[in-house]
């Protein structure tokens, strides 16, 4: 920018002493085919960027110039550089009265000058700031520095404290229940845990819980909370029995299942005994049969004994050995007929556990199914309990919005958000939100009760903030309105005024990019030793007012 160039001799710097690019004086000067001049840094980052290879003194020239830069077509501008070490400058840093030759600026001052406005060192801030000023930003302000939490002596960066400081289980609270002394957070958990907890007033689970209910009610309720949901205990009972009864049904099933299981072991146990007694009878009649066989031989071929005796006594055996194969085929037969009874029974039971195990599949396929559908209605149920807690916290907002550029702020329990304030708990809270017309700009206000910048420790400081409304798009921007702040003093006596008119330059009041802008107003607003004063009520009931009126007469 023009204005960031040192000044000649109290007038402005000639327009060939001025980079192209960067618009400040030239530094290290280069001249291009086309006749710009530019830093020779400035020159090498633009011939970096494929995207940005287009010389911007010939665009300003000509909107229809498009000159490519290219390093073969540049070369350093001596004359030029002899030009400027002969010229007298001025810093043109705010504050500074440092003035000199070009030389002496260029290389000395220019980048060594405490007013500088360089970015905060510590990574992840964008903070822009004058050099002298570093060290202050750096020690004190700066949101990303390095900061020990003084309950538990964590290490974190300042930005996170805040958040840190909402689970810090070292950090002092009161027991929202029995309004107990301030304890840690730690031992509150002990303090309130639903079965070990001291609190007289910590909250238990239902006695219902198993069967359903899932309130949290304080200990001395209980009687009081069964009393008032019986119906609904009586409906969680019901669905317990019945789920209960279902389970009873499948233990059921399961049993029949394990006895079947238990008489097909049996019967596969009996009919291996019976199929090796049937071989072992096979093999005895095979053996009878045989030993049959050469007992007739015997008896035909032998010749030393006599004929009739023999004859009778080996038809007495042979007769004997009738009788017992007789008797072995008869068993056989038996044992047959009760294996084919026990195969029939076995195919019997393995069918009656095939269909038993088919109906507990398809019982428990539509289980899931039910439970699925179960679980989709509860989401359901719980996606409109959130668009309704939305629409209630919108309507809410709407019922306190104002529209005509006046809101007086209510803030009350103001004794603990000083004392918040005074110990760097809370340092600043906002207002509601109100509005110019309810097409018109949307705004609130931000307070530090113990001050901030020049009035941290010694003023309360009241700042406008311009948020990013519906209708942006329509309105006229930078915000130009003039913004009045008044404390007001409920005994009527001395209301406290301040106003101010916007600074259309500062990024405070340019068209919002995110939800709201950053805070601007009054930083001295209104000193500390007046909140206690005995002549005025700025503070009365532990409630105070304070009043945001925005200039409307101009808007279109």
């Amino acid at each position: 920018m023009v204005g960031c160039l040192p000044n000649v001799a109290g007038s402005v710097l000639l327009s060939k002493y001025i980079c192209s690019e960067c618009r400040n004086i030239l530094r290290t000067p280069v001249q291009t085919g086309c006749g710009h001049r530019f830093c020779n840094s400035c020159l090498e980052k633009v011939i970096s960027n494929e995207k940005t290879q287009r010389c911007k003194g010939c665009y300003r020239e000509d909107e229809t110039a498009d000159s490519m830069l290219t390093n073969q077509e540049s070369f350093p501008d001596k004359a030029i550089l002899r030009e400027l070490r002969n010229i007298s400058v001025q810093c043109p840093n705010e504050k500074c009265k440092w003035s000199g030759n070009y030389d002496e600026y260029d290389q000395n001052h220019a980048d060594r000058c405490p007013f500088k406005k360089i970015p905060c060192t510590n990574a992840g801030c964008a903070e822009i700031i004058c050099r002298i000023d570093l060290d202050d930003h750096l020690n004190d302000k700066c949101g990303m520095r390095k900061v020990e939490c003084q309950y538990c002596q964590t290490t974190l960066k300042h930005i996170e404290m805040k958040a840190h400081i909402d689970v810090c289980m070292k950090y002092p609270v009161t027991c929202k229940y029995c309004k107990a002394p301030a304890m840690t957070r730690d031992e509150m958990t002990r303090h309130i845990d639903a079965e070990n907890g001291d609190c007289e007033k910590r909250l238990v689970p239902c006695k219902y819980k198993d069967f359903g209910c899932s309130h949290m009610v304080e200990i001395d309720q209980t009687q009081k909370h069964d009393s008032k949901n019986a119906t609904e205990h009586l409906s969680c009972l019901l669905l317990a029995v019945t789920r209960l009864s279902e389970t009873a049904e499948d233990i059921h099933d399961q049993r029949r299942c394990d006895d079947l299981k238990v008489a097909i072991a049996k019967h596969e146990r009996q009919l291996s005994g019976l199929v090796q007694a049937i071989e072992t009878l096979q093999a005895d009649i095979k053996k009878e049969k045989e030993d049959i066989k050469a007992r007739q031989s015997m008896v035909a071929n032998s010749s030393q004994f006599s004929v009739s005796g023999n004859v009778q006594q080996y038809e007495k055996v042979t007769e004997k050995l009738k009788n017992t194969l007789t008797i072995l085929e008869t068993k056989l037969v038996t044992y047959e007929g009760v294996l084919s009874v026990l195969k029939n029974q076995l195919e019997q039971n393995l069918t009656a556990l095939r269909n038993l195990e088919s109906g507990r599949r398809q019982d428990r396929e539509l289980i899931e199914s039910l439970e699925r559908k179960i679980k989709a209605q509860d989401r359901i149920i719980a996606m409109k309990d959130i668009a309704l807690a939305e629409q209630d916290l919108r309507i809410q907002s709407l019922e306190l919005a104002s529209y005509d550029g006046s809101h007086v702020w209510k803030i009350s329990d103001f004794s603990r958000k000083r004392r918040d304030a005074l110990s760097g708990r809370n340092v600043s809270f906002y207002s509601p939100c109100f509005y110019t017309s309810y097409h018109g700009y949307k705004m609130c206000a931000r307070v530090y009760l113990n001050g901030d910048g020049m009035g941290k420790g010694n003023h309360v400081s009241l700042f406008f903030v311009v948020m990013r409304g519906e209708y942006d798009a329509l309105l006229r921007w930078p915000f130009r309105q003039k913004v009045t702040f008044t404390w007001i003093d409920q005994n009527n006596r001395e209301h406290v005024v301040d106003a101010f008119r916007p600074d259309p330059t500062s990024s405070s009041f340019r068209r919002p990019v995110n939800d709201m802008n950053i805070a601007s107003g009054c930083p001295l607003f209104m000193p500390l030793s007046l909140l206690d004063s005995p002549r005025h009520a700025y503070v009365k009931d532990d409630i105070a007012f304070l009043k945001i009126s925005v200039d409307t007469t101009d808007i279109a």
